[in-house]
């Protein structure tokens, strides 16, 4: 595999994966791109972790009212976080589109449209034609 400049802003969880796949796969400059905002994401969800196990020092603020001489506890909605963060990781990882470790085979390409769309040469239902009457 050729060598690749590890990014600075990796954290320790980030840098594990960064190097366990830049030594498995030679990838291109997208990959590489892609690669490493996944990486960014596993820090993320690794800080979300220690803030979910109890590390309130990760993401939570004591805030200090001078007015009231009250104290206040904010934490961000670390679980929220962490569920959305891990589904556009695994987003992430399945558009770079990475061969299977023991086939050496790459997931199918996913191009065109998702989703509820019509095929050119579609016949047109008697209720899309209403419908186009009604707009028009």
């Amino acid at each position: 595999m050729s060598h690749v400049e590890t990014p600075d802003s990796l954290g320790e969880g980030g840098l594990r994966f960064w190097r366990a796949i830049t030594s498995e796969h030679n990838l291109d400059p997208s990959q590489l791109l892609q690669l490493e905002e996944v990486c960014r994401a596993k820090d993320r969800l690794d800080r979300l972790d220690r803030l979910l196990s109890g590390d309130v020092d990760t993401w939570a603020t004591v805030m200090h009212n001078a007015r009231t001489e009250d104290y206040e506890l904010k934490i961000d909605d670390a679980l929220g976080k962490a569920n959305s963060t891990a589904t556009v990781m695994k987003q992430m990882l399945a558009a770079m589109r990475l061969p299977d470790s023991e086939s050496g085979k790459k997931p199918q390409a996913r191009g065109g449209a998702r989703g509820a769309y019509k095929p050119s040469g579609a016949k047109v239902s008697s209720l899309d034609r209403a419908r186009a009457a009604k707009s028009s």
